[in-house]
């Protein structure tokens, strides 16, 4: 009970961004609608299949693990904003699909975790697997562990069947 209680009083920082990330993404949904998480889910599988492409390596190139990770998460979020910014434009004429709480709780959670995996998925594996990014275990076995390819593939139903 103890452990627990020093938890709530001082949560890792990265616990805490996946919180902020989920309460966002619900408060995002209650005010945008399902349809607006769905363009956000959707706009990160798009941008996943597109950063490869980009030339980023030529940035990083002689910098320290840490930098590199952090120019990468940076320009994949502002990609993603960008992105989603764009896609929400086409959707303008669209019907606003409002949903039931729980609904919008769950692709809130599906698409913290989803961004929370692609952007760890950009560290260099060298800084996962020596922890030098300084993850909590619970962030380490939900995000990079073997659970990891279920946060990739849970948000498309998430999308497709609430």
């Amino acid at each position: 009970m103890q452990s627990f209680l020093a938890l709530l009083k001082n949560p890792a920082w990265d616990l805490a961004l996946v919180l902020m990330l989920v309460a966002g993404g619900f408060f995002l949904g209650i005010s945008g609608g399902k349809k607006k998480m769905a363009f956000i889910i959707l706009a990160i599988y798009v941008l996943l299949a597109l950063f490869p492409f980009l030339p980023i390596d030529k940035l990083t190139a002689s910098r320290a693990e840490n930098e590199v990770f952090m120019w990468r998460a940076g320009i994949f979020l502002a990609l993603l904003i960008l992105l989603t910014l764009f896609l929400l434009r086409s959707m303008h004429g669209a019907a606003y699909v409002s949903g039931i709480w729980w609904e919008i709780l769950m692709l809130a959670i599906l698409a913290a975790g989803f961004l929370m995996v692609s952007l760890l998925n950009l560290a260099p594996a060298l800084l996962i697997k020596n922890n030098l990014l300084n993850l909590s275990p619970l962030t380490l076995t939900l995000f990079t562990g073997s659970i990891a390819k279920w946060w990739q593939i849970l948000p498309i139903f998430g999308v497709m069947f609430l």
